[in-house]
């Protein structure tokens, strides 16, 4: 049974165009090798980053939305660790989102049913 993933790539910003296009695919291949299937990809564009890493000061954000069976999780983590294209990636299951990012708009005090000053007064 495949599980919903996400993984946000930073790759290198050197480099021309096509060259990025063949890291992203570079990125994407080993997912499609180990028999998941890939539900979008998208750039978020290049970005300067908090502090070098990898003598990069600059990094290319990239958004890859995907399923794969869990066992082969460690081998997409190891393939991507080996890319020399990637600077830092995060990989997040899909499924397990925050509660809190699910209601902004309440706030903590609603969700967690402990009294809000609105509806805490005391009957004179």
């Amino acid at each position: 049974m495949s599980r919903a993933y996400e993984a946000l790539t930073i790759l290198k910003a050197a480099g021309t165009d096509a060259e990025l296009v063949l890291a992203v695919k570079q990125a994407e291949d080993p997912i499609q090798k180990l028999g998941g299937h890939i539900d979008s990809s998208a750039s978020w564009g290049r970005r300067r980053l908090a502090y070098r890493i990898a003598h990069q000061q600059e990094g290319v954000y990239h958004l890859i939305q995907f399923h794969l069976e869990p066992q082969r999780l460690d081998e997409l983590k190891r393939a991507l660790r080996l890319n020399e294209h990637i600077v830092r990636f995060l990989i997040l299951n899909r499924a397990n989102h925050h509660p809190a990012a699910a209601h902004p708009a309440q706030p903590v005090e609603a969700r967690s049913g402990a009294p809000t000053p609105s509806t805490s007064r005391v009957a004179p």
